[in-house]
């Protein structure tokens, strides 16, 4: 009886395994690949398919192969690159690749490295022949978009029947190599420091020429102030005599008196010492009386 309860329990264990292994899910993001004694027969969730979900299969007799359903990214670093102007480039590119068939991909590759190795292989072939027929310039700036599509179409063409679709090729980075790019980035300083140079000169003589300039121009305002400041002058000293004049035929008289002030005035200077006597107090006396005499009045 214990023996009958031992084997009941080993044969449902048994079936419950069984059962366990006889289904798979199939997520939404990937296919399933079928194999039967290691054939391919079916495929589950194919690309343009919608069939996610639980499936059965027979344990030991058939296997699943899952395979990614989304793109699948692969960087590709230092592909050296001769441009058709003889320069070289480190070039670093990626590619976004996606399995289109998977019975055709486990037929080529059986797996995703092995696809990837033999992706690299080709898509660095094709970036080197393509970049090889334009110079630097038209790589790092120009028909750069150009040229990656027509390197996509090149690799896909290779890979059309081995059940990859290649969705975009884009050079990430396109650098000189380390001793290439030390002697160009000396070249570069040397003809920056050559132009540096030239335009300082330029500069230096534009700026001789307008300080000459400049100074024969402020000459000529100097002799245009001078010219005018001695004419203004003159119309005032005429206008100075004329007022004087006038002034002076309305009354002479004081006029001169006014003069003889004046004159005292400038004659004596603040410290001078002067004697006079006890009757010629005046001290401006003397020159009222020589006004007097020279105006020929008394």
């Amino acid at each position: 009886m214990r023996t009958f309860g031992w084997l009941t329990i080993i044969i449902a264990g048994a079936v419950l395994l069984v059962l366990m292994n006889s289904f798979f899910v199939v997520r939404q993001d990937e296919q399933a690949l079928m194999l039967q004694v290691g054939e391919p027969k079916q495929v589950f969730n194919a690309p343009g398919q919608d069939q996610a979900g639980l499936y059965f299969k027979i344990p030991m007799f058939q296997q699943i192969e899952k395979l990614d359903k989304k793109n699948i990214g692969l960087d590709i670093e230092n592909i050296e690159v001769l441009a058709s102007d003889q320069r070289r480039l480190t070039v670093d590119a990626f590619v976004r690749w996606r399995i289109k068939d998977p019975l055709k991909f486990y037929q080529r590759f059986r797996n995703e490295t092995a696809a990837a190795r033999q992706l690299q292989q080709i898509t660095n072939s094709n970036i080197r022949e393509a970049l090889g027929d334009v110079p630097v310039p038209e790589i790092i700036s120009g028909q750069r978009s150009q040229l990656m599509d027509r390197i996509r179409e090149r690799v896909n063409a290779q890979l059309t029947e081995d059940g990859i679709d290649i969705v975009d090729v884009r050079i990430r980075q396109a650098d000189l190599p380390t001793e290439v790019a030390e002697g160009v980035y000396s070249r570069m300083q040397s003809a920056r420091l050559q132009e540096a140079q030239r335009i300082r000169a330029e500069g230096e003589e534009k700026a001789r020429l307008i300080r000459a300039q400049a100074s024969r121009e402020k000459t000529v305002i100097e002799a245009q102030a001078r010219e005018q400041a001695e004419t203004i002058r003159g119309e005032g000293d005429a206008k100075s005599t004329e007022v004087y004049a006038n002034a002076y035929n309305k009354d002479p008289e004081f006029f001169r008196f006014q003069r003889a002030l004046i004159a005292c005035d400038k004659a004596i200077q603040e410290g001078t010492q002067i004697i006079v006597a006890p009757k010629s107090l005046g001290i401006c006396d003397e020159f009222i009386e020589s006004a007097r005499v020279n105006g020929g009045s008394r």
